[in-house]
């Protein structure tokens, strides 16, 4: 389970309460169903116009993966089995595949049985494995274009509800004692745009940048696997391959030395990340 995507949502909880606790005595003001209502009701009714309803399903299903699941990119880890991969390939291509096990990456598997059991070349592999990143990187995209559109909504809205306040505010004015309603009816009236800014900023908007970040860590990760693969297939050292791929993460990330078992930082941490 992602720790942090938990507290982050808890802690916009937390700012919540503790921004209507301190902004008023009286925190059934903002309880107005009215103001809930028209913000998220409008926000939902506009993405279901935007966007399929099947979409949107599969929408909130990868946020529960991305923002709350155990995504964790291991580089290092990848590197390793590719490296050992390449040892195996050099000293008979079909035990090549004995080394993909359950823990292995998709992309991966995928990509040494192309090498070994089609035997595509290095200029194929690159072709269809680069194909599969774009296709890869489109779907992300698309996943994330839903909550990009959605946290657009609900600041709209929250305005919209206080444009309708002050309508109906502005409509009692010639009556008795309206002087004395102004205060608690515009109070009500932006309480929908407060709830506007309160669900685009603390929960759509991070949503919907978590889900980058996600994203661009594991197409990081699947463009090591496919530089990987190829160098595979074009039968280079694997040495060569191992500081290769270690060239895509920061100094201080490439800390095992994969083929002599200690510290690489002497040898590849002086590369610029």
């Amino acid at each position: 389970m992602n720790i942090a995507g938990l507290i982050g949502f808890l802690c916009a909880g937390g700012v919540l309460y503790f921004a209507i606790h301190g902004a008023t005595k009286d925190i059934g003001l903002f309880m107005d169903p009215h103001a809930i209502i028209i913000v998220l009701g409008g926000s939902i009714t506009v993405a279901l116009i935007s966007f399929s309803f099947k979409r949107l399903v599969a929408g909130v299903k990868v946020v529960f993966k991305k923002t709350l699941g155990g995504e964790r990119n291991d580089y290092l880890g990848t590197i390793k089995q590719v490296v050992t991969i390449a040892e195996a390939y050099r000293q008979e291509p079909a035990k090549a595949l004995q080394q993909i096990n359950d823990k292995s990456h998709p992309f991966l598997a995928d990509g040494v049985k192309l090498l070994v059991e089609y035997g595509f070349g290095p200029e194929d592999l690159d072709n269809i494995l680069s194909n599969a990143l774009k296709g890869k990187k489109k779907r992300d995209s698309e996943e994330q274009k839903v909550w990009q559109t959605i946290s657009r909504f609900p600041p709209a809205f929250g305005l919209l509800g206080a444009t309708l306040g002050m309508i109906a505010l502005l409509q009692t004015l010639g009556e008795p004692g309206a002087q004395d309603r102004i205060g608690p009816a515009m109070a009500v009236a932006l309480v929908a745009t407060f709830y506007g800014l309160a669900f685009a900023n603390l929960v759509f908007i991070p949503i919907a940048e978590r889900m980058a970040e996600v994203s661009a860590g594991d197409l990081m990760l699947r463009q090591i696997i496919k530089d990987g693969v190829v160098l595979i297939a074009e039968r280079k050292h694997p040495s060569y391959i191992e500081e290769y791929l270690k060239s895509f993460l920061a100094p201080n990330q490439r800390k095992v030395d994969m083929l002599g078992g200690g510290s690489s930082d002497s040898a590849s941490g002086k590369k610029a990340a």
